[in-house]
Formats: structure tokens, sequence, C-alpha cells
């Protein structure tokens, strides 16, 4: 490539490499929420327990969370482009794995590859954005791959609902294969090459000196701060969005897989909604000198709020309730990317990964931990739904404690507010 952009990016090099990262965002999203529509085709086929379920679908986080502190030392050392262009074909290659398993070991080896293989498609944007675009676009920027993110999501509901009975949940990994290997011409081809040392050249336009550790990232009072809402309050949510929202529907509230999937569909339209106007918001908010931090402690709280309804309201209409989640959780990616402007250019990688890290091992172990509560408690008798309700509201409890966290500790939430 011979034309390369100057720093920081602008115009039609901006949109291209946004459209690069957001196709590779959209299928990674894709990936991690189809099985809460084809998980009745899977345990009817393989007769899978709710537990084998989870931990099924858990073997994407699995993966993915492994990746991430590799991952992180591989996006500082070699790049965006080749780190998330080499990993793509490793999510081709579980994609294949899932649409040729005939055991339940075959799906949780292919479902571990994809999540090894797309692990670097949001971090290697981040990493990538925060070297080449201006500070103040980074929470904008997240924003706008969250909705592409969503669209993934979205196609993995009603659309994919409609495609079962024609090609059956195999013929849609083999369709997400051949998206992948698109995804990889266009990340490996459609990048820019000079960050392909990023150690070795002078892209860091922050004039920041300081370079941090892994040991120091982990130890700031930042991170610190959000550490608890990452891994509870967004990797919990990971574990809803992706999986036990489905079975709620059906389970708790009597839907047919159908009316769950355009539950589904409506919950993921309004958080691409949401992020639209996040991306459309933050900026101009941020402008006139309101705290990023400030609206997602408004969001998780009413996300609060809506769960705890949610959970004990179960009348016609308190499907509605999860929609408002949908609105809230808008805020989890804004959290994410307010971490990683915390540290220099340089350590974006490994300060990006070590974050997500953590949301993913949440993601992990609540989508797990979900089922195995459900089968416990209805192994002691107890009524499916009513398992449902007591799992998810002790979930919520765990919730409120990590909100408190947030608030609270090591100092109150006013301390980095004001110097943020």
């Amino acid at each position: 490539m011979t034309n390369q952009p100057n720093l920081p990016m602008r115009g039609a090099w901006a949109l291209r490499v946004f459209a690069c990262f957001a196709f590779g965002y959209f299928l990674s999203y894709a990936f991690r929420s189809v099985n809460a529509v084809i998980a009745p085709e899977l345990m009817q086929d393989l007769n899978i327990s709710n537990s084998q379920l989870g931990l099924l679908s858990a073997a994407y986080f699995i993966g993915f969370s492994t990746m991430q502190i590799p991952l992180g030392v591989a996006l500082d050392k070699f790049g965006a482009r080749r780190t998330e262009s080499v990993l793509l074909l490793i999510a081709l290659i579980g994609a294949i794995t899932f649409a040729y398993a005939e055991t339940l070991l075959g799906l949780t080896v292919g479902r571990l590859l994809i999540g090894v293989g797309v692990s670097a498609c949001l971090m290697a944007s981040f990493t990538a954005y925060r070297r080449w675009f201006a500070i103040e676009q980074q929470g904008q920027l997240a924003s706008a791959m969250l909705v592409f993110g969503t669209m993934g999501a979205l196609v993995t509901t009603v659309p994919v609902q409609l495609a079962l009975p024609h090609i059956g949940w195999r013929g849609v990994f083999w369709v997400t294969a051949l998206l992948v290997a698109l995804s990889f011409i266009a990340i490996r081809f459609g990048l820019p090459t000079f960050d392909d040392h990023p150690k070795s050249n002078n892209q860091d336009t922050s004039g920041e000196e300081k370079s941090f550790s892994l040991k120091d990232i982990l130890r700031h009072s930042f991170f610190i701060r959000m550490l608890p809402i990452g891994i509870v309050n967004h990797g919990g949510f990971l574990s809803l969005q992706t999986l036990w929202i489905g079975p709620w529907m059906i389970q708790v509230l009597g839907y047919d897989p159908e009316q769950s999937a355009q539950i589904l569909f409506l919950f993921n339209g309004v958080m691409l909604l949401g992020y639209a106007f996040n991306a459309w918001f933050i900026p101009r908010a941020n402008s006139k000198g309101y705290k990023t931090l400030n609206y997602i402690k408004w969001l998780l709280a009413v996300g609060l709020v809506a769960q705890f309804f949610a959970i004990t309201l179960t009348t016609q209409y308190s499907w509605l309730l999860w929609i408002l989640l949908a609105v809230t959780a808008t805020g989890h990616i804004l959290g994410q990317s307010t971490v990683i402007t915390v540290f220099p250019t340089r350590n974006a990688g490994i300060a990006s990964t070590s974050y997500n890290l953590l949301i993913f091992v949440g993601a992990f172990i609540f989508q797990w931990g979900i089922g195995w509560g459900i089968d416990l408690l209805t192994a002691a008798g107890i009524e499916k739904p009513d398992a449902f309700r007591q799992v998810f509201f002790a979930f919520l409890i765990l919730q409120v404690i990590s909100y408190i966290w947030f608030l609270f500790y090591p100092k109150p939430l006013k301390h980095h507010l004001m110097g943020s």
C-alpha cells in the first residue's frame, strides 16, 4: 500500500478503516449471539441440558478471554492489521468445525476456536483508534462500533429463525464461515500497513512519555474502580443477551421460539439505536463539560431498576422491561472505551485487552453459572420458571454490589469525575 494516511485520521481513510473493523465486529457479535436462537434445535438434536448448553455457549468466552493478554502483547508488537487477520483464519476453522460437528465435544471445540479467532475484532479496532484517531473521538467510535456489532446480533434473531427451516443451524455456520473469509480479506488488504510495527514507529501522537506495565495497569485506581462492573454488570449482561434472555422468554413468559426471536430482534434493535444515539450525544455532551462517567452512572442505575421489575413482574407486557435494559446496557461499552483513554497510546493494546479479559471472564462465569443454577434448582424440585427467577435475582444482587463499588471505591466517583 503506497498511500498511507496522515494522523489523526480523517475523511476517506477514516471511513475505510472503520468499515474494515466494523465488518469484523459485526461477525464477532453474530457468533456471540447466535446460540440464543439456535438453542432449541441444538438441545433437541443432541439432547443437551441447560448446563451443557451454557457450557457450550460459554466455550466462545473461554477462547475469547484466554486470548486477551497474549492479544494485547501482539497488538502492541505486530499491530492491528496483522494480528486480527491471522486470528480470523482461526475463526474460519472454528466455524467450519462447528458446522461439521456431530457431538457436543465437536461443537464445543468449534465454538472455542471461534472465540479465539474473533478475540481481536473489537480490541484491534480500539487499539488502532487510540493510535490513529483524536482522543475526543474515542467514545464516538466505540459507540459506532457497537452499532455494527448489534447489527450482527440482530441478524442472529429473526433472520436466523426464518433461515433455520431451510438451511438448519449447520447451514447458518457455513454462511458465517464465508463471511469470515471476506472479513479476513478486508482486514488484511484494507488497512494501512504503517502500524505493522507500532513499537518501532512514531505514530504515538499523544505526547505521553510514561509507559505502563501490565502490573501498573491492573493496579491503577481507575482500572480498579471499573473492574467489578466490567466482570459482573458488563460480562453478565453479555451472558443474558447472547443466551439466557431467549430461554427466559420461552420458559418464564411462555412465548414460543418464533416470538422469542422477535423480542430478541427488538431488544437488539433498540440497543443499536441506543449506540447510534450515544455516538451522536457523547461528543456534544463532552464539549459542554458533561462527563461520560456521569452518563454511565445513570444508565447503569436505570438498568438495575429495569431488571428488578423484569424479574419480579411476569405480566403480559413485562418483556418491555428487558427492552429498557437494552437501552441502558449501551453504557457498558462507554465504560470500556473510557478505561483505555486513561493509558498512553503505546499501551493501548494491553490496556484494552486486560479490561476485556475481565469482561469475558464474567460472561463465561454467568453464561455457564446461570444454566448450572437453573439445573440445580429444578433438580431440587423447583418449577423451571421459579428457578429462572431465583437465579436471575441472585445475579441482580451481584450487579448491585458491583455498582456500589463503582460509585464509592477506592474513592467516591466524583474524584474521577473531577479528574477526567
